[in-house]
């Protein structure tokens, strides 16, 4: 059998099951209209795309927020002040974002071509930008304790 199409097939067989172990995502998209005035709003979100079936753990300043799937988003309530966003698969990313009181900010989350796995990337993107994006995604759970 030829090398390159057993490639393509445990490939398509990996990216077939990690799809199939991603949450059952339902709650379409829905801007948070009250949250504390003295803390600051972060939507990470990926858009549907390359890499559908890598997903990976975005934390806030080494703390697990929420888990990355494609087709999802994740409202996160951040302290005022400087917080890095990172992920990792086999290579990492971060953004660091100036939050500030009553301020919200967008991260998009996607996934690049690696060795083996995704690579991930994060980008900090004006609301502008975001806002079409997300509208179609579905919330994401947040870390489980």
């Amino acid at each position: 059998m030829n090398p390159r199409l057993v490639q393509v097939l445990v490939l398509g067989w990996f990216t077939t099951l990690a799809v199939a172990c991603g949450p059952t995502l339902t709650e379409v998209y829905k801007p948070v209209e009250n949250f504390p005035t003295d803390k600051g709003l972060v939507y990470i979100y990926r858009p549907f795309g390359l890499g559908g079936g890598v997903y990976y753990d975005v934390k806030a300043n080494g703390k697990v927020v929420t888990t990355l799937y494609s087709g999802g988003y994740y409202p996160f309530v951040a302290d005022p002040g400087e917080t890095e966003f990172s992920a990792k698969t086999e290579a990492s990313d971060e953004v660091t974002i100036d939050v500030k009181p009553n301020q919200t900010y967008f991260i998009r989350g996607t996934v690049g071509l690696g060795f083996l796995v995704g690579h991930p990337h994060l980008t900090v993107v004006p609301a502008a930008d975001a806002e079409p994006e997300i509208k179609e995604l579905k919330l994401l759970p947040g870390p489980t304790p």
